[in-house]
């Protein structure tokens, strides 16, 4: 007899987290309204994309909205288009990292997406392969 591990409904073949992180934004998620005013979103985008680490996460969590927020093989948080936030608990380290890049969009005064200027930085790779990474400056 072959005994089989039952499988997950959604693989994540490459194994990247997202789908997890995706599952605990879907099932049993903490929502709250976006205590600021209306989201303008191509600011917050193009904030977050410039200033955000690597945890900056986007997803499609209602097929009409995009989300933009943190996670972590752990935790995520984000805030969809319409003021919508979304975590995986009320007291996620994500929601917290989440609500202080909000903090700080909001001290910045919400910058129009022409205030970032693209810049091309070098990367040498850790294997061997260089390039360049476009990036957002302020």
């Amino acid at each position: 007899m072959v005994h089989r591990r039952p499988r997950a409904r959604y693989h994540d073949r490459l194994h990247t987290g997202a789908r997890t992180a995706l599952d605990r934004l879907l099932k049993n998620a903490h929502t709250e309204p976006y205590g600021g005013a209306a989201v303008d979103w191509p600011s917050w985008r193009t904030w977050a994309a410039a200033t955000a680490g690597p945890q900056l996460t986007m997803a499609g969590v209602n097929p009409d909205l995009w989300a933009l927020g943190h996670s972590t093989p752990a935790t995520a948080a984000v805030i969809q288009q319409d003021g919508a936030v979304l975590a995986d608990a009320a007291d996620s380290p994500s929601l917290t990292a989440l609500r202080g890049w909000l903090a700080a969009w909001e001290d910045a005064g919400r910058p129009a997406p022409e205030t970032h200027q693209p810049a091309l930085v070098r990367h040498d790779g850790d294997q061997g392969a260089g390039g360049w990474n476009l990036r957002l400056t302020r």
